[in-house]
């Protein structure tokens, strides 16, 4: 699709993609002399910004139907402008690399979900990690070394670094490491049981830096959270943990793991976070770590769509009051990120209920739909895996998606031994990952389906997580969870326990 314009796009970004000795890199400054910032640039440099760098962005800013001012509010007012900026900087880098692809790869994640330690003081059914037994992790000095190493990803650096486990703040070091990495990535978060957020710990996450915290609530109820996360009381801390941070102004997200033993309380969780101002995030059932021997709580394709549902309806009720807010007032002060799902499916869903009411809009790769976002949601594409994100174990070594089971096929590499940016350019896993056309399908019942026969593909790709976890590693396989993919799943869960 893109083949006869790939060559030029690679040229010109290749010529603004220079490291100056006065003004550091151009890809950078320019960005930000288009947006407005008063940048001073050398001679030469201000040549090619002049004559190449800012007609390019002009230009790209129309196909992306992307304002000027809300990339400025995006890249230079706001909070987090620096970590926009190094996203932006790796997609340039990624047309420079790869050319526009449908979806797109940039030349280095955007985040990297890092387990931090095996470590853990619950022991829920679903953990990914299967965590609580010891087995060896990085030093600090080790933990050091890997933040300079990410810091420097593509000439770039990493944007954005979410600590996760295991429980984080087990380990002795997680604040030191935590402060260490804020000095040299933009935008920093932690995903946590929350039952070690006390008033101090939360203090604490504020002085280093942390932007964000997420934390896993499975429960409305203290019988339902504790029988799932199987200690008791640890409902008690994780809400004392959620209202901590809450009144330290630390941006909260609630975050569920949605199954057959909790569907029911999933809305009265999102209630709780809405009346506590929180964020609220679904996270889709994988079968993989102790999630595997569980596999029966995993929702049907009609359980799923449901809930997606009920979040889907949230979003573009914010979103159209957002637009409508904005139209009259020239601003709004209406929050629309508040509802987000790693389920890839969530893309379609709310595609699906906005055209319904008569607009053209959707969310994709943990984006809300917010003005001027949906369009590079779109072309972002959906699942991440291996492509926006990786993760990275305890030991250091790489895979493609924290929800990947750890083995010989799933291990990229380590993050001390090995260069990143060689995986990252060449392994044959990732591309796979990358590469929709090859998405699988079936012929079930006389009808066609999987996700290689769906039109939503390139803004969905179903879970491939899912998809390697249900078919035996096979990571172009359909995600059975979707509602399209209904007959698979009937046929796949035919064995499941009762």
């Amino acid at each position: 699709m893109f083949s006869a314009i790939n060559p030029l796009l690679k040229t010109v970004i290749k010529k603004v993609d220079v490291e100056c000795e006065q003004d550091g890199s151009l890809l950078i400054k320019s960005l930000k002399r288009f947006l407005g910032e008063d940048v001073h640039l050398c001679g030469s440099c201000a040549i090619l910004d002049r004559r190449i760098a800012n007609p390019f962005y002009q230009i790209g800013a129309r196909i992306m139907r992307s304002e000027p001012r809300f990339m400025r509010d995006r890249f230079l007012d706001q909070e987090y402008g620096e970590a926009w900026l190094k996203g932006f900087a790796l997609m340039m880098k990624g047309i420079e690399k790869y050319g526009i692809r449908i979806p797109f790869t940039p030349a280095g994640p955007f985040e990297i979900v890092w387990n931090f330690t095996y470590s853990c003081n619950l022991r829920c059914k679903h953990c990914y990690e299967d965590a609580g037994f010891h087995r060896p992790e990085l030093t600090t000095d080790q933990a050091f070394t890997t933040i300079d190493k990410l810091s420097k990803i593509a000439n770039i650096g990493l944007p954005a670094l979410s600590f996760s486990g295991g429980e984080p703040l087990i380990r002795k070091d997680f604040f030191e490491v935590a402060a260490y990495a804020k000095k040299k990535i933009p935008y920093i978060s932690i995903a946590t049981n929350g039952t070690l957020l006390t008033k101090d710990n939360v203090k604490k996450l504020k002085e280093v830096g942390v932007d964000y915290v997420e934390i896993s609530l499975d429960g409305a109820s203290k019988e339902v959270h504790d029988s799932f996360r199987r200690v008791p009381g640890c409902f008690e801390k994780t809400m004392e943990g959620i209202r901590n941070c809450v009144d330290e102004n630390l941006d909260t997200c609630i975050a569920a793991t949605a199954h057959k033993e909790n569907l029911d309380e999933i809305p009265k969780i999102i209630e709780l976070a809405q009346d506590l101002g929180a964020r609220f995030m679904h996270f889709n059932y994988v079968p993989t770590g102790r999630a595997k021997k569980h596999v029966e709580l995993d929702l049907s394709p009609k359980e799923r769509l449901s809930l997606l549902e009920i979040m889907g309806r949230k979003i573009v009720s914010l979103y159209l009051r957002a637009k409508e807010e904005e139209q009259r007032t020239g601003k709004t002060s209406i929050k629309t990120d508040r509802f987000f799902s790693t389920c890839p499916q969530f893309a379609s869903v709310v595609k699906r209920l906005a055209k319904e009411g008569g607009h053209d809009f959707t969310v994709s790769a943990h984006y809300a739909a917010k003005k001027g976002v949906e369009n590079v949601a779109n072309f972002l594409g959906g699942c991440g895996t291996g492509r926006l994100y990786v993760g990275l174990e305890p030991n250091g070594d790489v895979k493609p998606c924290v929800f990947f089971p750890t083995n010989e096929n799933t291990i990229l590499g380590n993050i001390l031994e090995d260069d990143f940016e060689h995986i990252w350019d060449n392994n044959a896993l990732l591309w796979k990952l990358r590469t929709r056309e090859k998405l699988e399908s079936y012929e079930i019942n006389g009808q066609t389906i999987g996700c290689g026969n769906c039109e939503d593909k390139y803004i969905c790709g179903g879970c491939r997580a899912r998809a390697y976890g249900y078919f035996n590693g096979n990571l172009n396989a359909p995600d059975i969870g979707c509602i399209d993919n209904e007959e698979l799943w009937k046929k796949a869960t035919k064995s499941f326990p009762t």
